[in-house]
C-alpha cells in the first residue's frame, strides 16, 4: 500500500471533541477534586505520624578477641574455642527472642499507656503524664485482657478512676494502696508534679485533662515489639547489626532501642561470665585433682625409700644400671668361653 492509501484508512482523531464529551460533567470533577483535597487535608491533619528509629550495634567475634589463643588447651574439651564464634543470624535471633524484648518491655514499663484526647482522637503522651501507675499485685485475668480506664485528678491530693462509660470505680489519695478488680496498685505523682502550683491552679491545668490509661498483657507487649522491630546485618560479611523500629512517639522509639542494646549487652556479658566461672571451676577442680594425685605419688616414693632405705633414688638406679651392665659382659664372655670348650671338646 502506498502512503496516500494508509492516510485515507486511518481514522484521525479530534482532541476537541473528545475533551467536550466530559467538559459537561464538569461540575462532578470539581466536587470529587474539592472531595479529594478535603480528605487528603483531614488526613493529614489528624492522622497519627509514625517515626522511625534506628541504631547499630557490632558484633563481636569471640574468637578474634585473644580468650581462645590463651585457653587453646581447652578447646578440644569443648569450654571453649571454635564453638563460641558468634554468627550474625543467631545475634539476630538472640535479639528478637522472647526474653530480651520481654527484659525491655519489664524495665520501661510497656505494658502500661497513657493517653489524652485531643479534639479528634487520642494520642499518646510517653514520660510526660502528671502520675505513674505501679501495680504492687496484678489479677490473674489482668493478664488475658485489655484493659483501659480514665484517671482524673481531683486535686493536689486526691484522684478518681473512671470506666470508659465514665462510671466511678475508686477514689484514693496519691501514694496510698489501692485494692480494686484490676490489682492492688498506687498513683504516683511524677516529677513534683504541682509542688509549685497552688491547688486552684492545679486543678486548672489538668481540667478536661483527663489522662485514659491503656492495660496490655505482657506477651501481647513482647509479640507486638517482636514484629515491629526489624534487625538486619549491614551486609553479608559485616558483622554489624542494624535495628529499626516505627512509633508514634519518637522518644518511645528510641528508648526501646536503646534499652534493647543494653538488654543485649547484659545477656551477652551474663553468658560470657558464666562461661568464664565454668572454665575457672573446672581448671580448679583439675589442678586440684592433678594436686592430690602429685601428693599421693610422692607419698608412696617417700614410704618406698624409707621402707628399702633408699637415700638418692637417682644414684641408687645408675649404680644398678652398672652392675647389671657389668653382669651382662661377664655373661657374654663365659658363654664365649663355654661355647669355645664344647667345640675343641
Amino acid at each position: 500500500l502506498s502512503a496516500t492509501q494508509l492516510g485515507q484508512d486511518t481514522d484521525t482523531i479530534n482532541i476537541r471533541e473528545e475533551l467536550e464529551k466530559y467538559w459537561v460533567h464538569w461540575k462532578w470533577f470539581l466536587v470529587g477534586i474539592i472531595v479529594s483535597l478535603s480528605v487528603a487535608f483531614l488526613y493529614l491533619r489528624y492522622a497519627t505520624p509514625q517515626y522511625s528509629a534506628s541504631t547499630s550495634i557490632m558484633i563481636k567475634d569471640n574468637n578474634k578477641s585473644g580468650i581462645s589463643a590463651e585457653l587453646a588447651a581447652f578447646e578440644d574439651l569443648g569450654i571453649i574455642g571454635g564453638g563460641s564464634a558468634n554468627n550474625t543470624d543467631n545475634e539476630i535471633e538472640i535479639l528478637k527472642s522472647r526474653k530480651i524484648i520481654g527484659n525491655v518491655v519489664d524495665s520501661l514499663n510497656l505494658t502500661i499507656s497513657y493517653f489524652l484526647e485531643g479534639r479528634v482522637i487520642k494520642y499518646e503522651v510517653y514520660n510526660k503524664t502528671p502520675f505513674v501507675l505501679e501495680f504492687i499485685k496484678k489479677e490473674a485475668n489482668f493478664i488475658q485482657k485489655d484493659t483501659a480506664f480514665v484517671i482524673a485528678i481531683v486535686d493536689r491530693n486526691n484522684f478518681e478512676i473512671r470506666n470508659i462509660e465514665d462510671e466511678l470505680i475508686v477514689s484514693a489519695q496519691f501514694n496510698e494502696i489501692v485494692e480494686s478488680t484490676l490489682g492492688v496498685f498506687r498513683l504516683e505523682l511524677s516529677n513534683n508534679f504541682g509542688k509549685d502550683l497552688s491547688e486552684k491552679e492545679v486543678i486548672v491545668s489538668l481540667k478536661g485533662r483527663d489522662v485514659i490509661v491503656s492495660l496490655k498483657g505482657r506477651d501481647k507487649v513482647i509479640d507486638s515489639y517482636r514484629s515491629r522491630i526489624s534487625v538486619s546485618a549491614v551486609n553479608k560479611n559485616s558483622s554489624v547489626l542494624t535495628l529499626s523500629l516505627q512509633d508514634a512517639v519518637k522518644s518511645k522509639a528510641e528508648d526501646i532501642l536503646n534499652e534493647l542494646v543494653r538488654q543485649y549487652n547484659i545477656d551477652a556479658i551474663k553468658d560470657k561470665n558464666i562461661v568464664s566461672e565454668k572454665t575457672k571451676d573446672f581448671i580448679q577442680d583439675r589442678l586440684k585433682s592433678v594436686g592430690s594425685d602429685l601428693s599421693i605419688i610422692q607419698d608412696n616414693v617417700k614410704n618406698y625409700k624409707i621402707q628399702f632405705g633408699i637415700t638418692g633414688l637417682s644414684a641408687e638406679g645408675e649404680l644398678a644400671l652398672q652392675a647389671v651392665s657389668f653382669n651382662n659382659q661377664k655373661i657374654v664372655e663365659i658363654q664365649s668361653q663355654l661355647s669355645l670348650a664344647n667345640w675343641i671338646q
